[in-house]
């Protein structure tokens, strides 16, 4: 009797830890309407004005060092997606120092379809994870780039994914 009470007991906190997630997901609409994203656990959203005074969004995991999101939209005319994930590992290249390229795969289950790649990266004395989603929309990418300490980004790929996949434009 006492293992059915602590199996009941602990699906019970299981069951209330998975609701509690659940409602702490949040649906992030742009304000200018560009586009949507779900916010998934610790996720949330921080705007600013930059040095010009434009307003600007960014999506922090925790804090800026466990988890910075930055989405942008790049035109990309008649180029393949994958032409321009391979001028960013060529840039990346250059300009991270210790890279480290863990994966370049493709990417869908959303409405959009594209490249995901993965890499490690230093910088200082502090290691980094870092994973870009490259999703095709027409004749633009919407690019979702995702860093954080290495060690916390790098353990919520399926978070990362799941958010990737939720993502539209409006």
């Amino acid at each position: 009797m006492n293992r059915f009470a602590l199996l009941f007991a602990a699906g019970l906190i299981i069951s209330a830890s998975l609701g509690i997630t659940a409602l702490a997901d949040k649906q992030y609409e742009d304000p200018g309407g560009k586009f949507k994203i779900l916010l998934i656990g610790d996720w949330r959203a921080v705007s600013y004005n930059d040095a010009v005074g434009r307003q600007k969004t960014e999506f922090v995991y925790r804090d800026r060092s466990e988890g910075l999101l930055k989405i942008t939209k790049e035109s990309v005319g008649t180029r393949a997606v994958a032409d321009l994930v391979r001028e960013e590992e060529e840039t990346l290249k250059v300009y991270k120092a210790g890279l480290e390229m863990t994966g370049n795969e493709p990417f869908g289950g959303g409405p959009l379809k594209g490249i995901r790649l993965s890499f490690f990266y230093v910088e200082g004395e502090r290691k980094y994870a870092a994973t870009y989603y490259y999703l095709q929309d027409g004749d633009g990418v919407w690019i979702l780039r995702f860093s954080g300490k290495r060690g916390a980004l790098d353990t919520i790929r399926n978070v990362t994914d799941q958010m990737a996949r939720s993502f539209s434009p409006s």
